[in-house]
This record gives C-alpha cells, structure tokens and sequence, in this order.
C-alpha cells in the first residue's frame, strides 16, 4: 500500500506537468493547443521525468512527511525551480532542436508549481485520509505499539485510522488511552468496526486460542499482519524485539545477492575514481582551510569495525579541535560525537554539512574495506558497549560499511546508546532489503542532503 500511494502521488504529480503545459501553451499562443500539445509533448516528457526525480530527491514521496504544511509546499517551490534551471539549461546547449520553448517551460513551471501544490494539498486532505484510509485495530499493548499510537496520530497522511485497541487489562488500558477505543475482546471489536488491518503483539502471536479466533476472519478479507511487519512498514525499521534466530533464517538471504554484491563491488569501485579525481582537484583548497581555521593535522585516521568484524582505519578530513596528541578531538575517552558538538571547528562544521569530509574515504573504498552504501563504520569501543545491549548488534557487519546508508537519511546523529540502537534498526532494514533500488534511493537523498548542506 505504501508503494501504491507514492506512485498515486507521482502519476499526479506527472498529470499537473502536463496540464501546466497545455495551460502554458494556450496562454503563449492565445488560443487552445491540441495540436502544438501534441507537438511538444515528447519534447518536454524527459524534462517532466527529470522533475519527478527532483521531487523526490527533496524527500516529497515520503508519506511521514508529506502534510499540508508551509515546509511541504516550500519544497515544491524549490523542486519547480531547479527544474527550470535544468530545462533552460538544457535548451540553451542544444542547439540541434529546430524549437526552443524557453517561455513555455516558464510558464509551464509556474503552472506547474500552482497545480502540483492543489493536487498535493488535495491529496493530503482527502485521499490519503478517505478513500486510501484502513482501519486498523491493534491485539495487544507494548512499548512498540504504544509508540506506533503517536505515530500514525501525528501523521494521518500515512492513511492508517486507528479503530480500536485490544486488551485483556480493559479499565486500566482505558483509562491511560482515553482517546482510543478499547476492546476486551477481538470479538467484540470486528462487531463494532469495519476492520480492515488487525495487527497482532509478540505476545498473542504465542496465544494459540486468540490466533485461531482471529485466523477465522481471514475469509472477511481481514489482514492480519505481526507487529514487527507493521512497524517496519510504518517506520522503515526493524524492530529489535523481532530479531530471532528464526527471524534469521527467514529474512537474510544472503545467497540470494550475489549477482548483485558483484555489480555493487564495480560500481563503487567507479564511484571512487570519481572521488579520487575529485580529491585531487580540491585538496589543495581544502588542506589550506583547514589549516587556516586550526592546529593540527589535515587528515585524521580511526579504526572502526567493518564487515565480519574486522577492524580497519577509516580515513577523513579532520573537522575537529586537534586536542590529543594522535590529531583526535578526545580527552577523556571515546565519546559520541553530537549534533551541536562544540568540538567541530568552523571548517569542519561545512566539511560536514557538504559531506566533503568523506571523500578521502575512497582509500577504503577501493582497499574493499567500504561500499558507497551501507551501515556507518562504528568504533571498536562502542561495538563492544552497544552488543552487550543487544546479542544481534553484529548483523550489521554482514555487509562492508558504506559512505552513506539507510539509518544517515532517516535518523542522522546518534549521541548516545538509545539512539545508536535505533540507527541498528534502520540498518537492519536496510541489509534485509538492500537492492538495486533502495541504493538508488538513499544516494539520491544523500545528494539531497548534500545540496541543502544537511549533513552532519
């Protein structure tokens, strides 16, 4: 359902270029455009293309995100206008085209900028809460679905209507969650609602006479869904209750990528030839701010645990005080860095929101130490600390560690425990479902971070 309401969004998106660019003709020749339509519909349909790539790079097919807010619109403001400068550009440099529709590629931006704007908050207001809305009833209560209550709450754009609640402990439950129907009975709950979607705790999943009451109203069209599933769907990670040694067997398959780790290895062996061409071109400029802005060495060296645990030295720009005398910015042992580290100098401060500091890193990439994608490289001493929190933290060096990854568009810093275990649970959906396209996906949203100067 997910997918099928990003595609809804985009095949709207692509219907208001279209009918920006009938409106952008008629107003430019003064008169209806069947026929000049026609004309310049394969013109413009690789641009249209283009504009969809861009919108989704500024993050606009992300559901959690997607609200009728001055935020939302903004993006689409500025998605309208890089697109514009793409397509001037584009007409300008070739020459070979006999027609050249500068004005019209105006006025189809500003069309276009206005219609996708009321498709989007039209969506927003109606589709995504009525005719794409499911009703979904909870069997249970835990921390995982106590936290999935404020979620969908907060964002009813994901389409999911909250129709009731579960629960053995009915006066207590009703009593903390006032503003939700609460239910003894399963029962009881198909009874009153129109259930679309009930999803079932860890804990009655193992209540062989609840599952077979539920497993009854599998012919009523009724999904029923683990709760594991329903929070990686929702939130794009992978709950740490749901790793077993089953869960194992039955979601890494490793064999399976082969063909595609091959591909991957080339591809991001090209990737780091375009970053050492990169590299050597700015060095120069890079090396004289960074010693300019602080004493100290210009680039720094880590060790960091990368795939079947095998320890390595990461190699980065230096965007920290050189406070210890091995060029490190710590004093009293290793510690998180955080989002307003007042460690991190001027210099380094645009390093990192440039991600310009990670380009040296196509050293490890082509000893084979990192991929452009994957879970962050983590240092020896907080592997130690956070796998004594979770005996599955080492799932994460079943892959080489990338540049970028899953958990660095979704989550970004983590300056503690709590939040270096919720960055394990978005790479772990990311090992499960790396491909192809999630790849894709994340170094198209990299770029986006990149371009906004996000990066931290």
């Amino acid at each position: 359902m997910y997918r099928l309401k990003q595609i809804t969004l985009l095949l709207g998106d692509m219907l208001m270029l279209y009918l920006g660019l009938y409106l952008a003709i008629t107003i430019r020749h003064l008169g209806w455009a069947d026929f000049t339509f026609i004309q310049f519909t394969p013109i413009m349909s690789p641009l249209f293309a283009l504009a969809g790539l861009i919108i989704f790079v500024t993050g606009l097919y992300d559901l959690e995100k997607n609200k009728n807010n001055r935020a939302n619109f903004g993006k689409i403001a500025i998605s309208m206008s890089v697109w514009l400068v793409f397509g001037l550009i584009y007409f300008y440099l070739d020459s070979s085209r006999t027609v050249s529709p500068k004005t019209i590629l105006i006025l189809n931006g500003i069309f276009g900028l206005c219609l996708i704007s009321i498709w989007r908050f039209f969506y927003n207001k109606f589709i995504s809460q009525s005719i794409w809305k499911i009703n979904v009833v909870f069997a249970g209560l835990d921390k995982e679905i106590e936290e999935l209550l404020k979620t969908l709450h907060s964002q009813p754009q994901l389409g999911y209507n909250i129709a009731g609640i579960v629960d053995e402990n009915y006066a207590k439950t009703t009593e903390r969650f006032a503003g939700y129907k609460i239910y003894d009975d399963i029962q009881s709950a198909l009874n009153c609602q129109k259930i679309e979607l009930i999803v079932l705790s860890p804990s009655l999943e193992q209540d062989k006479e609840f599952v077979k009451k539920i497993i009854s109203h599998i012919y009523r069209q009724i999904q029923i869904m683990p709760l594991a599933n329903f929070y990686e769907l929702t939130t794009g990670r992978i709950p740490i209750f749901a790793l077993t040694d089953s869960w194992l067997i039955s979601n890494l398959h490793e064999q399976n990528k082969k063909i595609y780790d091959r591909v991957k290895l080339i591809l991001d062996l090209l990737c780091a030839g375009v970053m050492a061409v990169f590299f050597l071109t700015t060095l120069p400029f890079v090396a004289l701010l960074i010693k300019i802005n602080s004493r100290g060495p210009i680039f720094f060296k880590q060790t960091r645990v990368g795939l079947a645990g095998r320890e390595f030295h990461v190699i980065k720009y230096r965007t920290m005080y050189s406070l210890n005398s091995d060029g490190s910015a710590e004093t009293s042992g290793p510690q998180f860095s955080s989002d307003q580290d007042q460690r991190i100098t001027m210099i380094g401060k645009f390093l990192r929101q440039t991600r310009l500091d990670e380009i040296p890193q196509f050293i490890n990439i082509f000893k084979r130490e990192m991929s452009i994608v994957g879970p962050r490289p983590e240092r020896p001493e907080f592997v130690k600390q956070m796998s004594g929190c979770t005996p599955y933290y080492h799932l994460r060096h079943l892959i080489k560690p990338g540049l970028t990854g899953w958990a660095q568009i979704k989550h970004g810093y983590a300056g503690n425990l709590e939040e270096n275990l919720r960055k394990l649970e978005y790479d772990l959906h990311y090992i499960k479902n790396r491909g192809p396209m999630l790849d894709f996906i994340i170094i198209l949203r990299t770029i986006n971070t990149i371009t906004r100067l996000s990066g931290k």
